[in-house]
C-alpha cells in the first residue's frame, strides 16, 4: 500500500496478474505497453497510469513513467531484463527493488555501480522454483480478485483438445491478441 510500482509489459499475462494483484493491494500501479489495445488490456487489469512505448525513443519513455512517479519507482515488475535495466536503473527510487522474470538475453549486462549507489535489491524469479506454501497464497489471492475486482485474461478463442496443433499456430503467428485456451 502507497508505492509506485511499473509493471513492464502490462498488457501480457503475467503484466496483467501484477497490476491485479498490486492494485488491489493498494499499491499506484503504472504499466508500459506498446499498443492501444494493450493499453485497454493493462487498465482493466488495475493499471492507474499507461504508458504506451511504440516507437517511442527511451528517454521519453523514461520521461512518461516520471511524470507519473515524480519521486522514482518503489517497485519494478520485469518482463524484459536485458533490454530494460539500464532505465529501470534511472527510475527506481533509492532501495527500490526490481522483480525480474523474463530476459531476452542469459548474460544481459547489468549497470552495477548505479545500482549499488541506490542500494537496489534485485530478485530474479522462475515459477518452478517456489516453495508450495507461496504458491497457494499466490492461488488464494489470485482467486480473491477473481471474486472481486478483477474480470481476470481476455479470452479471445477456444479450441477443443483435439485442434490443439491449430490452437498453436494461432498464437504462434499471432492472429489474436487476447489468450488462447483448450477446452478439455
Amino acid at each position: 500500500a502507497g508505492c509506485i510500482v511499473l509493471i513492464q509489459g502490462g498488457a501480457g499475462t503475467v503484466g496483467q496478474c501484477a497490476a491485479a494483484l498490486a492494485s488491489h493491494a493498494g499499491a499506484k500501479v503504472i504499466t508500459t505497453v506498446r499498443s492501444e489495445r494493450d493499453e485497454v488490456v493493462s487498465r482493466n487489469s488495475g493499471a492507474h497510469h499507461v504508458v504506451r512505448t511504440d516507437n517511442l525513443p527511451s528517454q521519453q519513455i523514461i520521461d512518461r513513467i516520471l511524470a507519473f512517479a515524480p519521486d522514482g519507482i518503489d517497485h519494478i515488475v520485469e518482463v524484459a531484463f536485458n533490454e530494460n535495466i539500464k532505465y529501470d536503473e534511472q527510475l527506481l527510487k533509492m532501495q527500490g527493488t526490481i522483480a525480474a522474470y523474463a530476459t531476452g538475453e542469459p548474460s544481459p549486462k547489468i549497470p552495477f555501480w548505479p545500482l549499488v549507489f541506490k542500494n537496489i535489491s534485485l530478485f530474479f524469479l522462475g515459477s518452478d522454483d517456489f516453495s508450495m506454501e507461496a504458491k497457494a497464497a499466490a492461488a488464494r489471492d489470485i482467486n480473491m480478485l477473481l471474486d472481486g475486482s478483477w474480470q481476470g485474461y481476455d479470452v479471445e478463442a477456444s479450441f477443443p483438445l483435439e485442434s490443439i496443433a491449430q490452437a498453436h499456430e494461432v498464437v504462434e503467428e499471432r492472429k489474436v491478441s487476447g489468450r488462447v485456451i483448450l477446452s478439455i
